[in-house]
This record gives C-alpha cells, structure tokens and sequence, in this order.
C-alpha cells in the first residue's frame, strides 16, 4: 500500500497526461471513420467527446486516488498520536500507582512507630537473597555502621517476625528468616497464651512454613490459631506476629505432637524490613 501511494506521488501527472493523450488518439481516430458530417466537424466532436469524458472521468478518479493518499496520510498521523497519548497516560498510571504504594507504605511506617514508641527502628532493603537447600537467609543493605548487631530481631511494616541478624558487617548484615531450619522462638498460643516455641524444620522450610512445639498438655491449639512472640528471654519485643496454625499434627493417642506454622510475613515479597536495635524488655 506505501509502495502504491508513493509511487501515485511521483508519477500521478505524468499518467494523467498519458491517459490525455491516449484519449486525444483515439478521438482522430475515430473521426477519420465517421459518416454524414464534415470531416473537420466530426474529427473535432469525436476528438472532444472523448477528450470531455475521458478528462472527467481522469480528473474524478484522480481526486479519489489523492483523497484516498490524504486520507491515509491523516490516519498514519492520527495512529501515531494515539499512541503517543497512550503511552503518557500508562506512565501517569504507573507514576500514580508506584505513589499510592509509597503512600500506604509511609502510612504503615507512622502507625508502627506510634504503637511502639520503645522501639528503636532501623529500615533496610533487602539486596539478597542466597540459594541454599540448608537454610532461608536474607542480606540487608545496612549494617555495623547503622547500629545494627547480631540478635537483633527483623519485622516487616505491620509487625510480622521476618527473622532475626545473626552477622553483620560494613554495609551489610545476614538475617536468618522466622522458617529457616535453625530458628528458635518463644511463642504464646490460643485464647490462654499458653507458652511454646517456633523451632525450624528443614522440610517444612522447603515448603515455605515452619513448626510449633514444646506444647503442654494443657494447651489446645486449633487451626487459625494466631501466633504471637512470647517476649521471654529478651532476643524479641512480646507482641511481634509469627503466624498462622495452618493444621495440627497428633500421636495416636490424641496428644498434639506439633503444628505446622504458615508465616505471616509475605517473606517471598519483602523488599524492605525493620531492624529493631531497641525496645523494652519484658520481665
């Protein structure tokens, strides 16, 4: 079609002026042959007849041939500026998106610092996240220079238990994740707060959970169950959320052996944590 419409643009005149001429033959032509009107006469009417229709119908088809060309030349134009305006009003969208998560991501920041005035805070990105079979670990951005130090425990913005440091260096410090194999944890479970623990198990942190624990006969865990950090033992602040019970595992004689935990952290999508340097010991 470009091809066609170029090719109408350079030459469209000089075929005019051929169909023109073509006409102008054939009208001579055609007044050697005529009868019962003056030579002369006749040539000059055969010659104009078709000459005035021929003209008529190069000029009409012309016209169409020209405003077909405009026309397309118009759309082409029109195509390209629609394109421009929809990709300007993509990047306003994602300009407005990438806002409204900042926005809610500072609305988080501020609620976490209020509820836990005792808590002193050190943001930091996640740069790593090493492939191992053996262990879940993560490497921050920050380290020895921020105040950051080994026991140190990690949380997302809405107080879920990421993990806790256990090396740290300039610039950089290692978190061992909440369902890495070697994680320990004080936990409180159910309506009573009965107290257990979060120990890490190599299968279930293959499937992205870990295991509860340690529990007392008097304890009655359900599914649902929300599990909380007990506070003892000073290494976490009392309150910070682990996770959810997700089933509950029994020997045969009806005992609970232990509870598969699923993390409430969205520990695969963290891009930014909090390192909580400081916070009020619980007695």
């Amino acid at each position: 079609m470009n091809n066609f419409k170029d090719y109408m643009k350079k030459n469209g005149i000089k075929l005019g002026i051929v169909v023109v001429a073509v006409a102008l033959i054939y009208g001579l032509a055609a007044g050697r042959s005529a009868s019962g009107v003056g030579a002369v006469e006749n040539a000059a009417n055969s010659i104009s007849m078709p000459v005035k229709e021929g003209s008529t119908g190069i000029v009409g088809w012309l016209e169409s041939v020209y405003g077909y060309m405009f026309r397309y030349d118009n759309l082409v134009k029109e195509n390209e500026d629609l394109k421009v305006q929809l990709a300007e009003a993509r990047k306003k969208l994602r300009e407005a998106e990438e806002a409204e998560s900042e926005n809610e991501r500072l609305h988080e920041l501020l609620d976490l610092r209020e509820k836990h005035e005792d808590f002193v805070f050190e943001s930091a990105n996640i740069i790593d996240r090493p492939a191992s079979n053996w262990s879940e670990t993560y490497t921050l951005s920050k380290g020895e220079e921020s105040g950051i130090k080994v026991g140190n425990c990690v949380i997302d913005s809405k107080y879920n238990l990421v993990g806790q440091i256990t090396e740290v260096g300039s610039g950089w410090a290692t978190v061992r994740s909440v369902i890495d194999a070697d994680m320990r944890v004080g936990v409180l479970v159910g309506e009573g707060g009965n107290a257990a623990m979060i120990v890490g198990d190599f299968a279930l942190m293959q499937k992205g959970e870990t295991k509860l624990t340690y529990l007392t006969e008097e304890t009655q865990v359900l599914e649902g169950d929300v599990l909380i950090t007990s506070g003892k033992g000073g290494a976490f602040p009392k309150g910070l959320e682990i996770g959810t019970v997700a089933s509950v595992r029994t020997e045969a004689g009806g005992q609970v052996e232990f509870a598969v935990v699923d993390p409430s952290s969205e520990l695969g999508a963290l891009s930014e944590v909090f390192v909580i340097k400081e916070f009020n010991v619980v007695d």
